[in-house]
């Protein structure tokens, strides 16, 4: 009997491995921040290794899953299957010959520039650490594109345990290279740079043996003219386009960060227009964005991020097929669950940021100062973790269609917005101001893109996902008050251990019984959906 097919069960799996992944990145970021803190080294790696996740973004899971995944469907559902293993073999050849270059052009780029152009001490660490992290770029893109094959094949367990891979090295680089590197905490980076392109590399390594069990041995094949390698490449240039706009603007965050922040004993002030101005930041604004973003992802990315990766594949079958019906059913189903996760995840991180990272971070060089700014951070960022989740799922049916170019136009019009709220709100929230432009930008994005969506595929159920939304609010609402009472009658933790944990884990235990709870007294559809899901075993 054919199994039946579910984007749920596969959520599950993905789920429970980004879980791992993200429980070992949560471990990795407090171990950094008990070593690094808020700290000038903090800052730059921060900068240093977004670039080549920028690149990453452009070129490997974002850009290339995108185009790869609907076009490499629709051979496996109507062409020979050695058709498909030979548009694998050219995407590769022709990927991994545009990313070499990549790296070299960039490695001689950052050799050259310190000696070209006089800079300050700051971006000087930046560059020599982007010697090390940017060939990072090179191999993670050829992970994407290994994820992609496999996610459409159905397969999703190793593609998902390729983070965990990372973050593995990622904590072995702290205990074991960065010793080797110096004693100070700007020659210790150095080790973790090392780590990253280490974890690349295994990375890769660790999809190979499935490649080869489902068939697909890579090689170097040069038929560029393929039509297959055209279609993708026409929907990928678009979607490069786009993601450029918006991973530049990302970039532009950690960027303004550290441009507009003080210099540890450097001026107060920079001139402008003939105007002294003082600096709105301090030094640590791109450290403390990193471990509030990085708190963020945790439900973003076991729940959000892994509902879009599992859906994806179901989504391009179902549009490969003309199947409108299921497509649309489908699509309607995720969004629900993803704003049943997401609403209330986006407020009880605004009520228990303070708690969170006074348990995970605050220590050693991670001070209580730090722990404010983090926490002002979280909460602002917190405010479109739902939209985050969403805009996935909803970008994703996009690309499923073909349609690369409205999410890109989409995209691209928030830039500007993003960038201006940026420059704005910093004078007033500092590094908060930030996390505020992203959350606007973001919760605008989901509702032009749900608007167009509907337009362009006639895609009915609206009501059914308003009800929803609408019991998950009562539901998040009253969750909120209790996990708030119960914030309140908690003592204050005086930097006790034991303290700090009864002081996230029992508000968020109330919490979750108390939204669970009555989202099953009000019958939600997506608890039924998840409980299933969960319980369902191999027919």
């Amino acid at each position: 009997m054919q199994k039946k097919e579910s984007f749920l069960k596969s959520a599950k799996t993905v789920s429970l491995c980004t879980l791992m992944s993200r429980a070992l990145g949560l471990a990795r970021d407090i171990i950094c921040a008990s070593y690094f803190g808020t700290s000038l080294a903090w800052d730059a790696f921060v900068v240093a290794f977004k670039i080549p996740n920028l690149f990453r973004r452009l070129f490997g899971e974002g850009a290339l899953s995108a185009a790869f995944i609907p076009v490499f469907t629709e051979y496996l559902e109507t062409k020979d299957r050695k058709d498909a293993w030979e548009l694998v073999n050219i995407t590769g050849t022709l990927l991994f010959i545009i990313l070499g270059s990549l790296v070299v052009l960039a490695e001689i780029s950052f050799s050259v520039v310190p000696s070209v152009v006089s800079l300050n001490h700051k971006w000087d660490l930046v560059l020599n650490l982007l010697l090390i992290t940017f060939p990072y770029v090179l191999f993670i893109c050829m992970v994407a594109l290994a994820m992609a094959v496999l996610n459409s094949l159905k397969h999703f367990l190793t593609p998902a345990l390729a983070p965990v891979m990372l973050n593995i090295c990622w904590i072995m680089g702290v205990f074991l290279l960065t010793p080797i590197f110096g004693n100070t905490l700007e020659k210790k980076i150095f080790g973790l740079a090392a780590a990253i392109l280490i974890g690349g590399m295994v990375q890769l390594a660790m999809q190979i043996p499935v490649l080869k069990k489902e068939g697909i041995t890579f090689k170097p094949s040069f038929s560029f003219s393929h039509p297959g390698l055209k279609r993708i490449m026409a929907l990928m240039l678009p979607i490069i386009f786009g993601l450029a706009v918006v991973q530049i603007n990302v970039l532009m965050d950690s960027f303004i960060a550290i441009a507009f922040a003080k210099h540890p004993g450097g001026n107060e002030s920079f001139s402008f227009a003939g105007m002294t101005i003082p600096y709105p930041l301090e030094t640590g604004a791109a450290s403390v964005l990193y471990y509030g973003d990085r708190l963020i992802q945790f439900p973003l990315g076991v729940f959000g991020i892994a509902m879009a990766t599992a859906v994806f594949p179901f989504f391009s079958t179902y549009a490969a097929r003309k199947d409108w019906t299921n497509f649309t059913n489908t699509f309607n189903q995720a969004v629900r669950v993803v704003l049943f996760i997401g609403i209330p995840a986006s407020a009880g991180l605004i009520l228990l940021r303070r708690p969170l990272v006074e348990l995970f971070y605050e220590r050693n060089a991670f001070t209580a100062e730090s722990t404010f700014r983090t926490a002002t951070v979280i909460l602002f960022y917190s405010i479109g973790v739902w939209a985050y989740s969403a805009s996935h799922v909803i970008i994703r049916a996009f690309y499923s269609i073909q349609d690369t170019k409205t999410p890109v136009k989409v995209g691209a019009s928030m830039v500007s917005l993003n960038l201006v709220l940026n420059l704005t709100l910093i004078w007033f929230l500092h590094e908060g101001g930030l996390a505020l432009a992203t959350a606007i930008s973001a919760t605008i994005q989901i509702i032009i893109m749900f608007i167009l969506l509907h337009k362009k595929l006639n895609i009915t159920g609206h009501k059914q996902i308003i009800t929803s939304a609408f019991k998950t609010l009562i539901a998040t609402f009253l969750m909120y008050v209790t996990c708030w009472i119960m914030l309140k009658a908690m003592p204050d933790s005086n930097g006790k251990l034991m303290i700090k944990l009864m002081r996230l884990l029992i508000p968020l235990a109330s919490a979750l019984i108390t939204f669970f709870t009555v989202s099953l007294l009000l019958k939600s559809e997506e608890l039924r959906y998840l409980y299933a899901s969960f319980r369902r075993k191999k027919e």
